[in-house]
This record gives structure tokens, sequence and C-alpha cells, in this order.
């Protein structure tokens, strides 16, 4: 779906001893337009080997998101009991919690997602052993926890803020004293130098350190409003995009009286855990939080890492109702603890139910498309021209890469001419105007006058609606009219009114 068409067409292209180069350019090429600003060479490399059992089939990238989410899901749990203290009944909590939040579909789901959920799994792993070395002081946790560290970096460019978490870690959870001295940063150098190393890294490659001529007033309020969304969907999941902010501080403000005052009588455990459970919902969050402001974009899966700290603080907060000390209550507490226990999984777990279920739909309805415009490519007089209009949620950036191997058996386009809306182009900003005006004059200016043919797709079933020239000939001088326009808004919007108008009611009507 998606961005996936052109992700695993181009990896899975490229020949076993490219790894090395990814280190030095941008893993995308420039399929999108402009070269991104992004080194991810691990990454790339599991496009690689997912390709080997055959890239147009999504099972063996399906089986990497999911053992990747799974493993992320273990170190939650592990780094639960080390790290924040936690009993294996509450850090195994935390852990489920963390895997059915309904916002990690899209990075489990969506064959791309994994570019969020596998630098949270090295991020996670060098956390860990970083805090196992602390406890144990065993250099080889150390150095794997650095090796870790390099692995997150050249997965994805949010990992530069590993050693603020291990520093804010140490000063807050482990009370390290700050001390300007070489034994106060001795541990923490190798992670600043590797993170240095990467970001001047990035900066003669792409002269900017982490996007920064971006940072201007109208990205830090887009960021703003982003954060909004980002922390309603992941305390009260998709439900939670509905609220009014002041909805949603009302209801947490309510939960946090409700889980203080029941803290009271359990202060033993709340003071042994008031330090891990600030560090977990407000450093870890924040610092999870912190790379979207350059992001330009708010998506789900930009809160993966950072939905780590909620699961944890979760387990934290629900554990004051089983450390309550009062005779006469102790059991109602714990059976009041027991209940929104499982009332928290049972929410999640519905909503999870139902954006699975949704990016299903999604996915069959790409493959519906797929094979509905092999046929239409097979049957039409060579030269046709195809006006596609697949639903967005399934389709955007899809075009060209959907139409050739290793999605179809033979590459449509040196069949027919396949144009769409910008959505569904995969580089809308540079190449999709100039493109779509010189397929539809080379289109006209044919001698033997091909037809063309109109196509849409219902998204929540796939059921094909089509119109050709030989249906409803008015459709040849609308196309034709396409050439007319004078800028590009005014060319996508009369190609969806042709897809979203005519062609629907045009079918109806024959039907």
């Amino acid at each position: 779906m998606q961005d996936d068409f052109g992700v695993v067409s181009l990896l899975s292209t490229k020949p076993a001893g490219y790894f090395p180069r990814w280190f030095t350019s941008p893993w995308m090429d420039d399929i999108w337009g402009d070269p991104p600003d992004e080194i991810r060479p691990f990454p790339a490399v599991t496009y690689q080997l997912a390709a080997v059992p055959g890239a147009g089939s999504p099972v063996a990238n399906h089986v990497i998101n999911i053992g990747f989410h799974a493993i992320n899901a273990l170190l939650v749990l592990r780094i639960g009991e080390t790290a924040a203290g936690l009993s294996l009944g509450a850090a195994a909590f935390a852990a489920v919690v963390f895997a059915i939040l309904p916002m990690q579909t899209e990075s489990v789901a969506w064959v791309t997602g994994r570019v969020d959920s596998m630098p949270a799994c090295f991020y996670l792993l060098s956390f860990l052993l970083y805090e196992r070395w602390r406890a144990r002081a065993r250099a080889s946790l150390y150095i794997w926890s650095v090796i870790a560290c390099f692995v997150a970096l050249f997965t994805k460019q949010n990992a530069v803020t590993l050693p603020a978490t291990l520093i804010l870690y140490d000063a807050i959870v482990g009370r390290h004293p700050v001390r300007p001295s070489w034994n106060w940063i001795g541990p923490y150098l190798p992670f600043v130098l590797l993170t240095a190393g990467y970001l001047a890294l990035r900066y003669a490659l792409f002269g900017e350190v982490a996007r920064e001529s971006s940072l201007n007033e109208v990205r830090f309020n887009l960021f703003l409003d982003n954060v909004s969304i980002h922390l309603k969907r992941m305390v009260f999941g998709e439900a939670g995009l509905a609220l009014s902010d002041l909805n949603a501080l009302v209801r947490v403000g309510a939960a946090a009286a409700i889980v203080g005052g029941v803290g009271a009588l359990a202060r033993d455990y709340t003071r042994a855990m008031i330090r891990p459970a600030l560090y977990f919902l407000v450093v870890w969050v924040a610092l999870g939080l912190a790379p979207t402001l350059v992001a330009g974009y708010g998506s789900p899966r930009h809160m993966y890492l950072a939905s780590v700290g909620w699961a944890l603080f979760l387990s934290i907060a629900l554990g004051v109702f089983w450390h309550a000390r009062v005779s006469a209550l102790g059991w109602t507490t714990k059976a009041a603890g027991g209940v929104l226990a499982t009332v928290v999984l049972v929410v999640y777990g519905e909503q999870l139910r139902a954006e699975v279920r949704l990016w299903g739909i999604r996915s069959e309805v790409s493959h519906r498309i797929v094979q509905d415009l092999e046929r239409d490519a097979a049957s039409a007089p060579r030269g046709s021209l195809v006006l596609v209009d697949p639903p967005p949620r399934s389709w955007n950036f899809a075009l060209p890469f959907a139409l050739r191997p290793p999605f179809t058996r033979d590459d449509l386009t040196s069949r027919v001419l396949v144009i769409s809306h910008s959505s569904i182009h995969c580089c809308a900003s540079n190449y999709w105007e100039p493109y779509t005006r010189r397929t539809v004059r080379a289109w006209l200016e044919n001698p033997a006058r091909p037809p063309v043919i109109a196509l849409r797709w219902d998204q929540d079933t796939g059921q094909l609606f089509r119109l050709s020239d030989a249906d409803e000939p008015f459709l040849r001088s609308a196309v034709a009219t396409l050439l007319d326009t004078p800028d590009v808004t005014t060319l996508d919007r009369l190609i969806l009114n042709i897809t979203r108008g005519m062609v629907v009611k045009e079918v109806e009507r024959l039907r």
C-alpha cells in the first residue's frame, strides 16, 4: 500500500553488495522526486532479505514487521522489570499495553511502518544493555549497548535523543549526581561521539544537521497541533481524536486524582516509584516527541518509541492499587486495580481490532486495484489512455511503481498510458504536472486514436467503476480539456471531477 510500492520496488532490486553505499547516500535515491535526507542502511537491507522469497509477496515483510514488534514488547517487559523496578506481572502488563496500543497498527500492519518499529528495537536494546551495565558493571554489556546505539542511528535519525535518554535516566532514576568530571562524562562519551559523528555526516551529505532550515513559526505551531493529537491518540486510542483538548485534560486530571488518592494509601510504593514514573511519563515521552518537531506531518507511527513511556507509566500508576496498605480496603483496591487493568486492555484491544481490520481492507482493496489494472491493460488497445482514481488510503504515492514488476507480471506502462490525480503519483511537487500533460498530449496525437478508459474504486469494497469513451463519447472531450487547464491546481481538480463525478454517475446511469 502507498509508499510500499516505491520502497519495495527500489530496495528489492539493489544488488547484494550495495549495503555499504547506504551509509553515505539517501536510501530512497530520488524516487520521490527529491533525494530525502535519510541515511538508513539497516532498514534497507531488510527489504533485500524480504525480497529473497519473492518481492511481489508481502508475507516476508509482514513477518519482519511482526517480529520487530514482538521483540520490542519483550524489551519493554525487561525494561519494566529492571529500569522501572516493576514486578514481573506489572512489567508484563506494560508490555501487553505497548503491544496492543491502537496507534501501533501503522508501524506493524504497514510494511513501510518498519522505519519506526525497527529503530525503536535497537534504541530500547541499547538503553536496556546500558542499564544492565550500570547494575552489573560487565564491559560486554556496555560494548553491545554502544553497538546497538550505532545501529539505531543508522536506522532512523530520531535515535539522536539516546544520549539524553541515558543521561537523564542516570540523573533521575539512577540518582547519579551530575558532576563536570571525567568519571561522570566517561560513560556517555561514546554515545555522544557516535551521535555527533552521525550528525556531522548528515551535514556533509545534506548541508543540514536535522532539517533546521525548516524550523519556523508555522512549523512550530504545526508541531504543537500534532503534539495534542499524538498525546490524545496515545492515551485514549483512536477514540481520543474526537475529544477536545479540554475534555481530554479533564479526564486525565480526574484519573490522576484517583490514582493520587489511592497512592496516598501506598506511601512506600509511591515513594519508591515516583522517580521512574516521572522519568517514563515526562522525560521519555518528551524525548520521543522531540524529533516530530522537524517531521512536518503527524503520523501515529511517530509516537511508537514514545509510547513505551506511556505503557510503563500506566503500569506504575495502576500498581498503587495493589500496594495500598489499608487492611479494611486492601482487597477492594486490589480488585479495583485488576478491574481497571482489564478495562484498559479490553478498550485498547477493541480499538486495535478495528484498526487492524481497516488496514486489512486497505490491503485487500490495493490488491484488487492491481488485478483490475492488469486485466484492463491486457485487454485495452495499445496506447490507450487509462485515467485511474484509486483510494488514496490504499494508493497514495503508488504510481508509477505499482504498474511494474514485482507487483505486476509485465510493465503495464509499456502497453497503456496511465494518469491520475496528484496524490496517487510518487512526485506530485516535481514531476506530476509535466508528466500528466505530456501523457495526455501523446495520447491525443496518436493517429490510431486509441480509447480512453476511466477507472475508480470504492475505498471500502474495492468495487470498480469503469467508463470508456465507447460508453460515453463525451469522456474523450473531457480528457482533452486537461491540456487547457492554466495551472496545476485546476488540472488536479478537473481529473478528480472526471473520475469522481462523471465516472460514477455515468456507470450508475448505464446500469
